[in-house]
């Protein structure tokens, strides 16, 4: 099988190779966000917190729902507990805390009430394993992590997953981490694949007409559905040199996908501010008179696709993805070797064109994007069989 062969030269052992990415990046809010049940989202966030802050870097840490809790509500599974160290800033709600109290200094509690109590904004004075709940909507979400950079975090880390994207959203954070594993299936291209859709529809750019560019985000703001039209005419509310925008009455598409598309005509886009559906993906190729009609959404996190559209699909505000990180083990016994699961999905992104540095933090394996078909190693080296100037050359490579 192709992905128990493809281990490449640009899969090497290191500890800190992640955590370089994200230094390296200047975000200083990632989201961390897990396709599925145990992919090691907890486990890659503990590592990045470890890591940062041995690097004298003070951590911030939320939740887009809860996380750290010892076992899993749905599964019944023991999972890892967040670990905050000394000085890091951690929000949370009132009703998980517990003993952890004792361990943090409160310096805010927040008025909106949740099913776990208040929001508590406080600071570790020693090391502290604790629950994470926070907010799901995008608006709060960003404002606890604006209110933790503001109390002196030099990087928040914010636990998502694709059930609660809003962490992900380019409102709330500035770059995101997806977390995958053997949990997802039994079949390794299957996960593979399925990954390497979704970096896809999370890579949307902005559309490459800069008039429709900007024309899509003066119609976001509208909070109404829009279409973009070449040309300029009356009764349109907006121009952007041969470009104009005509407004409509709608606020969303969902369940009028076929009375908003009827009125695309010879529309170039049409610019939807809340929920894009495949439904509605589905239904804009037939209705659009315009060969290349786009859709433009407002980030991919409004995005509900299960497949590829044939129409063009952009964003206003592009999300950033980072890297990738892989659990190949799954609580159900299923298992994969680190470096061939590693090496799968690096090879998947790249083959589709969205090359990701992808890591297994626990085993310490890692495909750098810059892997290509021919660096396959044909003698399969590991890492441990290299040389030390091998490995330093690689690295740096």
């Amino acid at each position: 099988m192709r992905w128990h062969k493809a281990l490449s030269r640009g899969v090497i052992k290191t500890a800190k190779q992640l955590a370089d990415v994200v230094v390296h990046s200047g975000i200083r809010s990632v989201a961390i966000v897990g396709t599925a049940k145990n992919v090691g989202k907890t486990v890659t966030m503990n590592y990045l917190v470890s890591e940062l802050s041995a690097r004298g870097l003070t951590v911030g840490l939320v939740s887009s729902g809860r996380d750290g809790e010892t076992i899993d509500a749905f599964t019944g599974q023991p999972k890892p507990s967040v670990v905050a160290p000394q000085g890091a800033w951690i929000a949370t709600a009132e009703g998980v805390l517990g003993d952890a109290a004792a361990s943090l200094e409160i310096a805010d509690v927040l008025g909106h009430q949740g099913l776990f109590g208040r929001l508590v904004l406080g600071q570790a004075i020693e090391p502290v394993a604790l629950e994470l709940v926070g907010p799901r909507s995008a608006r709060k979400l960003a404002g606890i992590v604006d209110r933790l950079l503001e109390l002196g975090a030099d990087i928040v880390l914010v636990d998502g997953a694709l059930d609660r994207m809003a962490a992900a959203s380019p409102k709330v954070t500035g770059a995101t981490i997806l977390s995958t594993g053997a949990s997802v299936d039994t079949d390794l291209e299957t996960i593979a694949g399925q990954l390497g859709f979704l970096v896809w529809l999370l890579s949307r750019p902005e559309h490459p007409v800069k008039g429709i560019a900007s024309l899509a985000r003066q119609a976001i703001d509208t909070h109404t559905v829009c279409f973009i039209h070449a040309g300029r005419s009356a009764g349109r509310t907006g121009r952007q040199g041969q470009y104009s925008l005509r407004s409509t009455h709608y606020s969303t598409v969902l369940g009028v996908e076929d009375e908003v598309l009827e009125q695309a005509g010879e529309a170039a886009a049409v610019v939807v501010p809340g929920a894009v559906s495949q439904a509605f993906l589905d239904k804009a190729r037939s209705w659009a008179k315009h060969r290349e009609f786009a859709v433009i959404a407002g980030d991919t996190v409004s995005i509900f696709a299960t497949k590829r559209p044939k129409v063009g699909l952009y964003v206003t505000h592009p999300l950033r993805l980072l890297a990738v990180t892989v659990n190949p083990v799954s609580a159900l016994g299923i298992s994969y070797d680190p470096r061939a699961m590693v090496s799968a999905i690096g090879i998947a992104l790249r083959d589709i064109g969205y090359p990701l540095p992808v890591f297994d933090v626990v085993s310490g394996e890692m495909c750098t994007e810059e892997m290509s078909a021919d660096e396959i190693s044909a003698d399969e080296m590991s890492a441990d069989e290299m040389s030390a100037e091998e490995v330093r050359h690689m690295a740096m490579g």
